[in-house]
This record gives C-alpha cells, structure tokens and sequence, in this order.
C-alpha cells in the first residue's frame, strides 16, 4: 500500500460515522456510584429502624409488664376502709413518672379524670411525625380496676408509652444520618475523583493518537506508573512505531517511483526534444524554401500556395504543440531558466489563458538564488501550477496570488503559498475537509518524498490557502 492511499483509508476510517451511541465512561461511574452510595444508605438505614424499633418494643413492654404487675399489686382492696381513689391517682401519678408507660386515671364511661404527669424522667425532645410512625410498635395496655366496696371508682388505665424512648433514638438517628450521608458523598466524591484520573490518563493517550491520526508518527503516548495504562501505552507506542516504519518504506518507495517517473518524463522530453525538434525544424525550413522558390513563378497555381501555407500552419501548430508536451513532462528540460523565471513564465501564461482573473506573482528576496534540487522545483512547479488551475476552474476566482518566502520563525523554511478569493474547496458532509483531488494526491506524494509538508486548500477569512513548505538543503561546509 502507498503512502496516499494508506492516507486515505486511514482518514476514510475516522471520518466513518460511529453505529452506535457512545455515553461517557465519568457519566456511567458516577451514575452508578450514585446509586450504590444511595442504595446502601437505605439498606443502611432499614437496617438500623427495624432493629431500634425491635429494640423500642421490647423495651417498653418489659417496662409495661412491670408498671402493670406494679399496679396490680399496690392497688387498695376494695373492702380495706382506705381512699381507694385517693391511692389510685398517687399510683398513677408515680407510674406516669416512670420511663416508657404512661397511666391515667379513668371514670366508668372511660373519660379520663387526671391529665398526665410528666415526671422527671421524661424527655423534652421530641422527634418528627414521620419517624415516630416508623419506631411505634403496636400499642400494650391494661386496665386495673379501682372498687370500693361495692361500687366501681374508675379503671386505672396502663399503657405502653414509647415516646421517650423513640427521642432517645431519634438522637442518634440524627447523628448516624448525616454521617451515612457524608459517607455516600464521600464515595461519589471518590468515584468522581478515580473517574477523572482514569480519564485524564486515557485523554493523554487520545491526544497523542490524534496528533498520529494527523500525520505526526514520531509523537508517542506518555508512560504511566499505573500497569493497564502503561501497557496500553506501550500497545500504542508500538502500533505508532510499526507505522512509522511503514510509512519510511512506503515515503522510500515513493520517492523512488517517483524518481522513476520523472526519469521516464525526462527520456520522452528528450526524445521528444532531439527527435521531433529537429524533424519539425527541418520541415518548416523546407516549406519555406519551397515557398521561396515558386514564388516567382509567373503560373503557379492558387492551390500550391495554399497548400503551401497549410503545411506551414500545422507545422507551427505540432512544433507549439510539442514546446508544451515537452514543458508539461519537464519543464527544466534545458536548463536555461531557473524556477523563479518558470513561475513567471507560468503566471503570465495563466493571464493569457484566463484574462479575467488576476494573478499575482510575489517572491522574497532571501528565497531568489537558492537551489532546492532538480526534484523540489519541479514539484513547487507542479503545486503552483495545480493550485492555480484549481482556484481558476473550480473557485472561480478573480485573484490568485503566487507567494514565495521563508518563515519568521525558521529560515530555513521555505513556504509555497497560493491564495485566491474563490468560493474555496466544498465541505465534507460532516463538515469536515472534504477529502484530496488526485492532483492533490500526486502533490502530497511528492512532498512526501522529498521531506516536504503540503497543506491542502483551506478556508480563512473569506480567501483560500494552501501551502508548501519545504526545508533549503545545508551548505556544504
């Protein structure tokens, strides 16, 4: 595989439009993270209630269980002459005052006589609606009955109270929740912060693949201390490596076919040159001689001077015809110009040929008299000539200038610019550049060759560029 084709399949690959819908590997990890972290703050937490809320339960009924044997116990007997209700209400208020019951005192109908007593042991917080729903296990109560005999006072109504016990856990649910949900945006912020190492690590890889994705093989993808990254570096950096080699072999080939081909042009040239110049030379000659001779014949025929005239004409036409064969195989055929004066010689052709576009011809002192090799100018000739026959036919363009210079930079460079204010090269239908003509393929390939970079049309305020650069060959010292 050549150099341009290789260049070729490889942008036809990138520019191939993707199957399927790509989602960002930080979006699915943080995603995921997120719902980890959210999962087990619930489970978490279902955990924690249900166990407080066993807890609560038990914890009440044994103080039930208690407060009601308590009860049962101290209550008066009905027949003893003592104030039955009197005690009653005592007892109530005490057991009222103990943790995790609550007693009331209540008249027959079961409407109640004393309000509660809210004894020293009682907690003042109290925790939300909501969780209190959650922690309150099924409600325990027993009614003792209060007699004098023979009436019935009132019941003594004891009752399971969790209340107490649900704030002290709500105490410590307000403490546990903040610290699990500190714990879940921990591991998000862990997660997002492993994202974007991984990430940054793999954009290292993608940026050095993308400038190899450009054309510049000798760039390689940074290490990593991390083993798979540094593995895919090393993956990377080899693929990179074997390209490179590739495309040496392939540059090295094509500078030879190359040379070979300006060979070939460089032998029809010649022929053409010392064979057919010389026959047609000879054949105009002879026509005029013959013209010369019969022209004082007193009888001649009309139709020997027109024929005569004809020979001439096409003689001149093939003769014309072969200066331009011979000038598109190699224009450097004789050697009796320099590249400066063909490109002149080629502007003012174009001004001949397309009078209604302007070509400019613009060279920098410093770039006049220096010798590129036999191979650069001819390939600067063909750019040039390519590139205005471009922004002619197909940019319609009205000014084309011809630029040669070196760059600020580096002086040694020598850039080739053309810029003309045609409508510039079609994008793609992606919108990306749209892909190289086989005139701008065979210029990419002699660039190549001969160590030079070329720069295809692109747009830049409103006017179309595209370059050569090439580097003058050291002096020898």
């Amino acid at each position: 595989m050549s150099a341009s084709t290789e260049g070729l399949s490889f942008q036809a690959f990138s520019r191939a439009p993707q199957a399927r819908r790509t989602v960002p590997l930080r979006r699915i990890v943080m995603g995921l993270a997120s719902i980890v972290s959210l999962s087990l703050c619930l489970i978490v937490s279902a955990i924690l209630i249900l166990n407080a809320r066993q807890a609560v339960q038990e914890e009440t009924e044994s103080a039930f269980r208690l407060a009601h044997e308590a009860a049962v116990r101290r209550l008066p007997p009905s027949h003893g002459g003592r104030d039955t209700m009197a005690e009653a209400i005592g007892l109530a208020e005490e057991i009222d005052g103990l943790r995790h019951v609550s007693a009331r005192i209540l008249d027959p109908e079961g409407r109640p006589l004393q309000h509660r007593a809210h004894g020293q042991f009682r907690s003042q917080a109290s925790a939300p609606q909501w969780f209190s729903a959650l922690m309150t296990p099924p409600l325990v109560e027993a009614l003792v009955p209060i007699t004098r005999y023979p009436n019935v006072l009132g019941m003594l109504r004891v009752a399971a109270d969790p209340t107490d016990e649900i704030a002290e856990v709500w105490s410590d649910f307000s403490i546990i929740l903040p610290v699990l949900f500190l714990a879940g945006l921990a591991m998000v912020g862990l997660a997002f912060l492993m994202t974007t190492l991984l990430t940054r690590r793999l954009q290292s890889v993608q940026a050095a693949m993308s400038q190899m994705q450009d054309g510049r093989l000798s760039v390689r993808a940074p290490d990593d201390r991390l083993t798979e990254f540094a593995d895919l570096a090393a993956g990377v950096n080899a693929l990179t490596s074997h390209l490179q080699a590739e495309r040496a072999e392939n540059d090295l080939l094509q500078a030879r076919l190359i040379g070979s081909s300006e060979a070939e042009r460089s032998r029809i040239a010649l022929d053409l040159h010392d064979e057919m110049g010389p026959q047609l030379f000879a054949l105009r000659a002879a026509v005029s001689h013959a013209q010369a001779m019969i022209a004082d014949l007193p009888d001649r025929p009309a139709a020997l001077d027109e024929t005569l005239d004809a020979i001439a004409c096409h003689a001149v036409e093939v003769q014309r015809s072969a200066r331009t064969a011979i000038n598109d195989l190699r224009p450097m055929l004789l050697g009796e110009a320099s590249l400066i004066e063909l490109l002149a010689e080629l502007v003012t052709g174009f001004r001949d040929v397309a009078s209604e576009t302007r070509v400019v011809l613009d060279i920098d002192p410093e770039v006049e008299g220096s010798s590129l090799g036999e191979l650069a100018e001819l390939s600067i000739y063909r750019f040039v000539r390519e590139s205005v026959l471009n922004a002619i036919r197909h940019g319609r363009a009205t000014l084309v200038r011809v630029s040669l210079e070196t760059m600020p930079d580096e002086p040694r460079q020598i850039v080739v610019r053309v810029t003309d204010n045609g409508k510039g090269p079609e994008p793609g239908p992606s919108g990306d550049r749209p892909p190289l003509g086989f005139g701008q393929i065979g210029i990419q390939d002699r660039a190549r060759a001969f160590g030079a970079t070329y720069l295809p049309p692109w747009r830049d305020n409103r006017l179309t560029h595209t370059e050569l650069r090439i580097s003058r060959p050291c002096k020898p010292r």
